[in-house]
């Protein structure tokens, strides 16, 4: 018999990990099993506050005695798992000393807040609050646009595309391809 869900707890603020906003956007991309297989895998190095971790078969497919249950996948699906998030580029797959090693694959040109201050304000675009230099565009009466995405310039000269709260990407195409609203 399944043991019903007691709920969360009544306020958010205890009683959780941290878990990257880098990922909105991107949940789509994956089976539901490869989203069972990356939180676990978050949840032992990103909520330890680690890039990595030796997580064994057996651990992801029963989890750790006292601490959780694993992921409720055969071991079959969860193989089938870490190859496709380690295709698609969510994880590294390496040989540890007691299991594999599983990595978190760094973006090392993802904003951070010091490539995101403008105007020297400390806080960061939002879709609700856009923090755009209100000079950068003075001499446009129009907003920039990249397939209906709205886009800023940082202080460094490189275009973003907002995608969602704290989730921007570094625009790879050609300015041409800027649409003026």
């Amino acid at each position: 018999m399944i043991k019903k869900f007691p709920g969360f707890p009544p306020e958010p603020s205890t009683n959780f990990w941290s878990y990257p906003k880098a990922l909105n956007g991107y949940w789509h991309t994956l089976s539901g099993s490869e989203q069972k297989v990356l939180d676990y895998i978050l949840r032992h190095t990103w909520g330890f506050k680690k890039i990595s971790d030796e997580i064994s078969l057996t651990q992801l497919e029963e989890g750790i005695e006292n601490f959780d249950k694993g992921t409720g996948l055969s071991r079959p699906t969860i193989v089938t798992a870490i190859r496709g998030l380690v295709k698609k580029g969510f994880i590294a797959k390496k040989i540890g000393e007691k299991a594999n090693c599983y990595e978190l694959v760094k973006n090392f040109n993802y904003p951070s807040k010091k490539t995101l201050l403008l105007d020297g304000k400390k806080s960061l675009p939002t879709i609700e609050n856009y923090t755009i230099k209100k000079k950068q565009y003075s001499s446009f009466k129009k907003k920039p646009y990249f397939w209906g995405k709205p886009m800023w310039k940082d202080k460094n000269g490189k275009w973003w595309v907002i995608h969602g709260q704290n989730d921007f990407r570094e625009f790879a195409s050609k300015e041409s391809e800027i649409e003026w609203k």
